[in-house]
């Protein structure tokens, strides 16, 4: 029988992903959104959107490609509180620095706001 994939399985692979290895390679630094899930659709007028991410000190997010937004952190997660928005697909992706002016970027999410 196949173990269903939980949530809690996603943020241990951020924990195990983290630690340091005995070697002199960087970290391999992770960004991904939690929620809204991929094909989740959307029916309030307010979402908070949830970022997982490896140790930072900066999250930001762009919607359908707009500018990068700051998120907030919270109970060991980042979170953008949004509102104000239309109905009809949209996309989310998430950010976090890297080294200079470079940024790990998440995988581009896919939503439907249905209000």
């Amino acid at each position: 029988m196949k173990k269903k994939k939980t949530i809690e399985s996603e943020t241990s692979r951020f924990a195990n992903s983290t630690k340091t290895s005995k070697t002199k390679t960087a970290p391999n630094r992770q960004v991904v959104i939690d929620f809204p899930v991929e094909g989740e659709i959307v029916t309030s007028p307010a979402y908070a959107c949830r970022i997982g991410v490896s140790p930072t000190d900066r999250v930001e997010v762009s919607i359908d490609g707009k500018e990068w937004l700051p998120c907030r952190e919270s109970v060991g997660y980042w979170w953008y509180d949004w509102s104000g928005y239309n109905a009809g697909p949209h996309t989310l992706q998430a950010r976090i620095p890297s080294t200079g002016k470079r940024f790990i970027k998440s995988s581009l999410r896919q939503f439907t706001v249905l209000i």
